[in-house]
């Protein structure tokens, strides 16, 4: 018989996370034995194989030390990972409230998960099985920071990107609420507006009885704006912004940033078309 001491001192509940995977082992007659311990704020798991009245065989021996290997292993790439980005959040970004960073911290799990995922357990089983030969006990978060450096690497490179993209997001919004705010005081200067995308960076608008809106008229409207550099996504959306009409039908449009932009800022007012005279002119450019 040989027993294993599996520990960790973070917070969440060591033996419910392997329940499932104790309860295989009995389905399979792997024989086996496992206590609690606590040690101040630290928990352990000792692991016993086999019974003392009954001889094991290497075989039974060697499914016991790959299936307590995996356990490790899961515990290393699930809970003891997330509670190590909640901890690099919580310290180096702490204006990110609590909700976020589990949200952040699964989202980064599951990016990794999705990559990789069978060739990374593979590595991590691997260092673990040959850590538990040579040692009685593997505390997990020691090991994690210790043997995992790579993947603690990639950990810390992944949750960069994501909060880079959280606070884009966050950043996006704060840019669509101003822009309703705009759209919401503003007095609409015209009933109707089609929107004729011929390209990614060509398009044109009409008014509510489908006649062209002169560039006179868009240049009083917007004032002088051709030497501001702006892109025509700019100019399309300060166009509709300052015109503010009450309706904006887009025609034959794709799901770009512009479009979706546009869906956000004016909601309700928005309406696609898809098969129409104005929609057929626009493939014929």
């Amino acid at each position: 018989m040989s027993t294993i001491q599996i520990g960790t001192g973070s917070l969440f509940d060591l033996r419910a996370n392997i329940e499932k995977e104790l309860t295989r082992w009995e389905k399979e007659g792997i024989e086996f034995q496992v206590q609690e311990q606590r040690m101040g704020k630290y928990k352990f798991l000792n692991f016993t194989f086999g019974k003392p009245e009954k001889e094991t065989t290497k075989q039974e021996e060697a499914i016991f030390w790959q299936n307590l290997a995996l356990v490790v292993t899961n515990l290393l790439l699930g809970e003891v990972s997330q509670n190590l980005l909640r901890r690099m959040i919580r310290i180096d970004h702490p204006y990110i409230s609590a909700a976020e960073a589990d949200a952040l911290s699964q989202k980064v799990i599951a990016t990794l998960s999705a990559v990789g995922e069978k060739e990374r357990v593979n590595r991590v089983q691997k260092e673990v099985n040959s850590f538990l030969r040579e040692n009685k006990a593997l505390f997990l978060e020691g090991f994690f920071r210790f043997r995992l450096k790579d993947y603690v690497q990639e950990l810390k490179e992944n949750l960069e990107e994501a909060i880079d993209q959280l606070l884009a997001d966050k950043e996006y919004q704060e840019f669509i609420k101003l822009l309703r705010y705009f759209v919401e005081i503003q007095e609409p200067k015209i009933l109707e507006v089609h929107v004729l995308f011929y390209s990614k960076e060509k398009f044109r608008l009409l008014d509510e009885e489908e006649k062209p809106l002169e560039h006179e008229y868009l240049l009083k409207v917007l004032g002088d704006l051709r030497d501001e550099g702006l892109k025509y996504e700019d100019l399309l959306l300060s166009a509709l912004i300052t015109l503010s009409p009450q309706r904006i039908i887009l025609h034959h449009s794709e799901k770009t940033n512009i479009v979706n932009t546009i869906q956000n800022v004016f909601t309700e007012r928005v309406a696609f078309c898809r098969d129409c005279e104005l929609c057929r002119r626009t493939e014929e450019h």
